[in-house]
């Protein structure tokens, strides 16, 4: 990987997903988002659902590919901090990326919860359970990785995606893989 690499992350329902495909248009470049693997992923198989690891092997190709990739790249994913720091950090050690940005999708849990649950996605995602077993955790624990500089946004309304863009060229330096 030749380029920037920038994390878009925030709760399930931040709009991640709305910023990072805009902002791939404004900065340029490509947008590699985990659900769009996962469910390429899924299609391969008789039950997605009954495999829970499906969502870490879609993360796998993801940043295999953005290490491939001579171009800026977006990706899009919810990285829970106490669960997938470790597992972030060797992604972007994977990458290779000489330079680095997360972007944390800033909104109350109360909007990211009603966006997650008006949400109608394949049962591999195990949503409901997911709502229900982890949302709590999710909304007092979520905040950024912390492993690049990080850019908080307000994605309650839109966002102004060439200021963005501009700010990330400011701020993109390498990453803290020893952090």
């Amino acid at each position: 990987m030749d380029g920037i690499l920038v994390l878009v992350n925030g709760l399930p329902g931040a709009g991640k997903s709305t910023l990072a495909r805009a902002l791939a248009e404004a900065l340029p470049a490509e947008f590699l988002s985990k659900d769009t693997v996962k469910e390429a992923l899924a299609t391969c198989v008789t039950d997605a659902a009954s495999i829970p690891a499906l969502g870490s092997i879609a993360m796998n190709v993801v940043w295999e590919l953005a290490a491939a990739s001579p171009a800026n790249v977006i990706i899009d994913s919810w990285w829970f901090k106490p669960r997938d720091l470790t597992f972030a950090r060797t992604g972007l050690t994977t990458t290779k990326a000489p330079l680095a940005v997360e972007i944390w999708c800033d909104v109350p849990t109360e909007t990211a919860r009603s966006r997650y649950t008006s949400r109608h996605r394949p049962a591999f995602y195990h949503d409901r359970q997911r709502l229900a077993d982890h949302w709590d955790d999710w909304a007092a624990r979520g905040e950024p990785l912390g492993l690049t500089p990080t850019i908080r946004v307000d994605t309650t309304l839109p966002v102004d995606v060439i200021r963005l863009a501009n700010q990330i060229h400011r701020l993109s330096i390498p990453p803290a893989a020893s952090r």
